[in-house]
């Protein structure tokens, strides 16, 4: 009887490494997590990428920047790997940190985002966040609505299939109605919008055109 009992431990312990195993030594390095086209051949979204899964989509799109939305705040390690990452497959990458996991934060993040990822110098682009959900999503609804014209009742559709879950998460619609327009006069002007602690983008190698103008994808 003990030995049936450590025998079903053990089969289920074997059975919830496989699992690990199978879910980030395997999957994720195969899989990219939520990617999306949204402009093919200018732009793409998803979550953060492990090196390996980074180089298939590189491979498939030859994305010329990645916009990080802050997948590393707080890990240093990944960070790290990130930006070599990106070194070795010779690409900038702007990475942004005031901005949190429900996709609200500093307005001027997204505004400088947006005006690199629509700089034709830039494109293709790689845009993501940690899940790909949240602050991906708010990019991209804002991309779809200054550049493309469609409204964020349509584009919500596209952030429902990239995980974006409105009962979890509530604070992305608000947060949207109360900064979406000034986004983008800040996109079109160049002007900044106030907001208190703001902190500057990080970019390597090279530095993306903030100050371009707008441009039609």
């Amino acid at each position: 009887m003990i030995r049936s009992w450590k025998f079903i431990v053990a089969l289920g312990l074997g059975l919830t490494l496989a699992g690990l195993y199978a879910r980030y030594g395997v999957r994720d390095n195969v899989l990219p997590r939520n990617f999306g086209v949204v402009v093919e051949g200018q732009v793409y979204r998803s979550g953060r990428l492990t090196p390996a899964a980074t180089q298939l989509v590189h491979d498939r799109t030859g994305f010329r920047t990645v916009i990080d939305l802050g997948a590393y705040v707080g890990k240093p390690i990944d960070e790290q790997v990130a930006a070599k990452t990106a070194q070795a497959l010779g690409v900038k990458r702007i990475n942004f940190t005031d901005l949190d996991g429900y996709g609200v934060g500093n307005p001027n993040s997204y505004v400088a985002a947006l005006r690199a990822m629509s700089d034709p110098a830039n494109q293709p682009v790689l845009v993501h966040c940690a899940a790909g959900a949240q602050r991906t999503s708010v990019c991209m609804m804002l991309y779809r609505k200054i550049y493309q014209g469609v409204p964020f009742e349509t584009s919500i559709a596209e952030a429902l299939e990239h995980d974006h879950d409105p009962r979890d998460n509530p604070h992305l619609r608000v947060y949207l109605q109360t900064y979406a327009e000034a986004i983008e006069r800040a996109v079109r002007t160049g002007e900044t919008i106030p907001w208190p602690d703001a902190t500057d983008a990080t970019e390597s190698p090279a530095t993306p055109a903030a100050t371009a103008p707008i441009t039609a994808p």
